[in-house]
């Protein structure tokens, strides 16, 4: 079975090692972190083909493009340092990355609805974080990530969630001025997790089967 669809139980409040799938993009010198925040760092990288928008609704695929990376798995260490995670992952060789974003996506599966979970984050530096295609949390920022959160109270931030029954998208994102980056993230809720997008991708793209199918239906 393939790391994307082997399923994890998460430990309730703890941070989420993952695997997540991991997507980077460098800033431009001097404008990482609080300055990016609200910058579409995958339209950047890409030239305008993939953005925040469509990966936070749609997920990705390993090994799909953005610039001169790849999707790739990986998980976190114990610390959350998100540059060692994506050295690891032989995204980088650059040991201490400044200036850049990353984006890691995770499918939060629930066997129930469960409205009003907490979630926490910390993050180095500064972090965005997306639910079903919606964003949930922002923290414009330049900060350290602080130490293991021992519970869902010991994350820098906490607000509340809805989980759906079944697939949940989550996407986070962090981006780096300097220094050390990496995240936690944790939620008080009863969930496994995995990286199969399968359900969430269009099944074929625009001006195929999909507008075939749309043009036999309306000749009849």
């Amino acid at each position: 079975m393939s790391v994307s669809v082997m399923a994890h139980i998460a430990d309730a409040e703890e941070p989420i090692a993952g695997p997540w799938l991991w997507m980077i993009a460098p800033t431009d010198a001097g404008v990482g972190g609080q300055a990016s925040t609200d910058v579409d760092s995958l339209d950047e990288e890409s030239k305008g083909k993939v953005t925040e928008e469509m990966v936070a609704k749609n997920g990705a695929k390993e090994g799909d493009e953005v610039g001169d990376y790849e999707w790739t798995p990986g998980e976190l260490p114990a610390n959350g340092d998100i540059n060692v995670c994506v050295v690891n992952i032989k995204m980088t060789k650059v040991a201490d990355f400044n200036d850049v974003t990353s984006y890691a996506l995770l499918i939060i599966e629930s066997s129930k609805k469960q409205s009003g979970v907490t979630m926490g984050t910390s993050s180095d530096d500064s972090l965005k974080v997306w639910l079903n295609g919606e964003e949930v949390h922002r923290m414009a920022v330049n900060r350290g990530r602080g130490g293991l959160p021992a519970n869902i109270n010991g994350y820098q931030d906490r607000f509340e969630v809805d989980l759906k029954k079944g697939a949940n998208l989550l996407m986070v994102k962090v981006s780096e001025r300097g220094g050390g980056w990496g995240q936690y993230v944790g939620i008080d809720a009863d969930f496994e997790h995995h990286i199969d997008f399968d359900g969430f991708q269009p099944v074929e793209p625009a001006g195929k089967l999909a507008t075939q199918w749309a043009q036999i239906k309306n000749a009849h």
